[in-house]
């Protein structure tokens, strides 16, 4: 049996929950709409089943039903809440087990799940709609002037006393319809934890009761019989999960992210409460949105951990588990995998992009990459497959070497994101980051399934350094885990990796930058043992080799088909973090997590879908509260706004401006440093020479002359004493032969140039038989420049440094 009779149903079933809430009975037909006995609809005339209930997997149920496993006939929904997914498996011709420990899902589930044929009749509806002097008051004495508009109130109180009238699924329907009717309507965020404007439904009375119709006879359509005897419980998860049987648990449970942690209680406890008409249950009247007491306790940061472990524990038995899950959550894909091993079942994560369209924040925290671990029984873990893979030394993978652009985020510093054995100095930031993905990289190199996932843990002990160099000093971390998953987009290395911030002060640069997203270009380096042509199926282990295919059209393509090199013995180098674009505009930096928020969000253990003008419910508290936090413009001010964020805008821009300052000092200081190391080799190997100085501090001014010398300069002197100390050696070889001038000595010229070496302040001369030839100075042989070098260095000594004027023979 098809969820979606045509395809029409199923795009409708993808739009946004809001703008399909509006139901008209037209919708499911004239038959339906002119039923008067409670027939079961046939699928072509059934309609979608479409909920606004927060993180509800409506969009995601295709998806979610590829990736179950053949074979099962039993699913259990263990955490149901709107049903959606059980609806699913149910039109799927499964049996299905529904729980969910709050009430309003537990009517939804009893209401489509385990309810195979009851409908309410047409009487029964209008039954339901009509007067009731008898109602009671209690909506509009504790929730007058918020979540609804006036005189709906009233209507509420008489519609739950109606559906007092009916029994059992009838009873179940007639809930379900009201509490959706709640939910919905125009305007209203479907929680209730805003008291404003903003949050308030503003449909009449006699809107709310034609929508209140329209949803019965909506579930009544939705009702079916898929010939299997399906239940529906209310029961603790860790109660039921021992005793039920099943081939399959799906599990969407709450957790924690680090944008919130959402308590579906709390968000919903209007609708709770109006289950029961708040029968046992105290309103705080200190609130303004009129929680009710509860000791239900929120899944955050610090509990979630034990929370998974717990429930998963107790379904240990059944042999498949689906975990829904997203990113930025707690506990992370890693620990979430370690928690999963360590119960006895290996698993597999799926991803795709989702955007949760009800949040109480935008960006990051509405733009989501959904997780579907898929786990079945373990026959030998991921673990054990990789445990004999032995990192192949540098130098027997080193035939070439790529490099290639990755993806890469931040976490919390305090996260621990990987289960490897702890190798760096406690505090130091963890980030994870995709290596590698199979497929072509914009160099033209390809990479197989095969080669990824049989190599990459040599990326473990690999260092992390900026803009590949290979100098000691520039490395600022190191990669401590690597783990190959797949996604819809194919398969991929993940890795974590951390900085060394306690260490080195280049490190501490790196990851303040990378927070702030000034670095936000990163590229990977490998190294692999031969290539293939994807062409020609000729194999490489030289690129001097090349054939023509590789060595003209890599990356490109040739008579319409697409060249590349198919990498084989690959060994992962490491980690480049650079200041530039790389190969790839997209290798960037994804996620920079928040701390103060993650923590406060975990540590206060609530929705964080609250009021947002909410004021303190501590009057202590309000003034220090008044004087952190500026107050929100009223009436959603936009040029008030505008204004906010073109200051954070300028603290922004201030804040990279120092940053950049900060990074030219250290530059300067960098370069100072090597042009004063450079100078004193210099020095050095001309007093091995000869050279002396009168006095040290003749020989420090000497010594900061060259090193504030440019490089052009430096690199000319350096050549010119190289040559002038030549020229001299062979003079004095040569002097018996020469003839002796008249009255002049004959170890004068000796004596003179050994003078002249002697004392750094004369001027170097050169024999008068040498002529430096005329350079092309457009050549840029190091020959040419050595050239051009000595005769600057010459001329700028001559012409500089002496009186004297040097006449060269021709």
């Amino acid at each position: 049996m098809e969820l979606f009779a045509t395809d029409l149903d199923r795009l409708a079933f993808l739009l946004e929950a809001d703008a399909a809430l509006s139901f008209d009975s037209e919708d499911l037909g004239s038959e339906a709409a002119e039923q008067k006995a409670p027939e079961e609809t046939p699928p072509e005339k059934r309609p979608k089943y479409i909920t606004n209930y927060i993180g509800s997997k409506q969009k995601l149920v295709d998806w979610i039903w590829k990736h179950t496993h053949e074979g099962v006939g039993t699913v259990v929904d263990a955490f149901s809440g709107s049903a959606v997914v059980a609806y699913m498996y149910k039109a799927k011709g499964l049996k299905v087990i529904a729980n969910d420990r709050l009430h309003y899902c537990h009517h939804a589930a009893r209401a489509i799940i385990e309810n195979n044929s009851t409908r309410v009749s047409d009487e029964e509806i209008e039954a339901l709609l009509a007067d009731n002097a008898k109602a009671g008051t209690f909506v509009q004495d504790n929730f007058k002037g918020i979540f609804f508009a006036k005189g709906v109130h009233a209507l509420i109180d008489t519609l739950r006393a109606n559906c007092n009238k009916l029994s059992g699924l009838k009873k179940d329907i007639a809930l379900f319809a009201l509490g959706k009717t709640c939910m919905s309507g125009k305007g209203g965020f479907g929680h209730f934890s805003s008291s404003t404007d903003y949050g308030k439904r503003q449909d009449s009375p006699e809107d709310f009761k034609k929508r209140f119709k329209d949803n019965l006879v909506r579930i009544n359509a939705l009702v079916f019989d898929n010939g299997k005897e399906n239940k529906a419980h209310r029961q603790d998860i860790n109660e039921l999960l021992p005793k039920v049987k099943a081939d399959l648990a799906y599990f969407d449970p709450p957790y924690a992210t680090e944008f919130s942690t959402t308590n579906y209680e709390r968000a919903y406890h209007f609708v709770e409460g109006l289950m029961t008409y708040w029968d046992g249950l105290t309103i705080k009247k200190d609130t303004k949105v009129k929680y009710y007491e509860t000791d239900h306790q929120t899944v955050t940061k610090a509990n979630a951990g034990e929370f998974f472990k717990t429930f998963l524990g107790n379904a240990q038995h059944i042999p498949h588990w689906m975990i829904s899950y997203r990113d930025h959550a707690y506990p992370d894909e890693q620990q979430m995998r370690k928690i999963i091993g360590s119960l006895g079942k290996q698993s597999r994560m799926q991803s795709k992009d989702h955007h949760y369209a009800i949040t109480s924040r935008h960006g990051e925290a509405s733009n989501a990459k959904e997780r579907l671990f898929i786990c079945t029984p373990a026959s030998k873990s991921k673990a054990d497959e990789h445990a004999d893979i032995k990192p192949v030394p540098l130098a027997a993978a080193a035939n070439f070497h790529t490099s290639i652009p990755v993806e890469i985020r931040i976490d919390d510093p305090g996260k621990l994101t990987t289960d490897a054995m702890d190798v760096g100095t406690a505090g130091d930031p963890q980030f994870s980051f995709i290596l590698c993905r199979t497929g072509t990289n914009k160099n033209g190199d390809h990479f197989t399934v095969e080669e990824l996932s049989g190599r990459h843990m040599t990326a473990v002990n690999k260092k992390i350094d900026l803009q590949h160099s290979q100098e000691f000093n520039d490395i600022v971390g190191g990669v401590v885990a690597a783990d190959y998953l797949e996604d819809d987009s194919g398969g991929r290395v993940e890795c974590v990796g951390e900085l060394y911030v306690n260490d080195t002060p280049a490190a501490r640069l790196a990851y303040k930058l990378m927070k702030r997203g000034i670095i936000s270009q990163v590229s990977m380096e490998c190294d692999y043992q031969e290539g293939e042509c994807s062409i020609c199926q000729k194999r490489f282990t030289n690129k001097a080799d090349y054939c023509p295919h590789l060595r003209k059209f890599k990356g490109r393509e040739y008579n319409g088909r697409p060249v590349y090199e198919i990498l084989h013995g690959v060994t992962f180098t490491g980690l480049g973090l650079l200041d530039r674009k790389g190969a790839d505009e997209n290798a960037r930096i994804l996620q920079v997590a928040s701390v103060e928020d993650s923590i406060q969000s975990q540590a206060k253990g609530d929705s964080v879908m609250e009021d947002k003008t909410k004021t303190n419910d501590d009057p202590s508290k309000s003034d220090t509260d008044a004087a952190k936090k500026k107050p929100e413009s009223q009436d959603g001010d936009p040029a008030a706004r505008v204004t906010e964020l073109e200051k954070e805008n300028r603290q922004l821009k201030a804040q990279v401006a120092q940053l950049q300052k900060r990074i030219d000092e250290l530059e300067t200081e960098q370069k100072a440093a090597a042009c004063r190391s450079r100078a004193k080799k210099l020095l050095t190997k001309l007093e091995k020479k000869g050279l002396a100085f009168g006095s040290d501090e003749e020989r420090e001014s000497e010594l900061k002359r060259l090193s504030e010398m440019t490089d052009e300069a430096f690199a000319a002197t350096e050549a010119a004493f190289e040559l002038g100390m030549r020229n001299a050696e062979r003079g004095t070889k040569k002097e018996p032969d020469k003839p002796k001038d008249e009255g002049k000595p004959a170890d004068a010229d000796a004596m003179a140039q050994k003078a002249d070496l002697n004392n750094p302040h004369s001027t170097f001369r050169v024999p008068h038989s040498v002529r430096p030839r005329d350079v092309d100075d457009r050549k840029l042989s190091l020959e040419d420049r050595l050239r051009s070098g000595f005769m600057a260095a010459y001329r700028n000594r001559v012409g500089e440094e002496s009186n004297e004027t040097l006449q060269l023979d021709a």
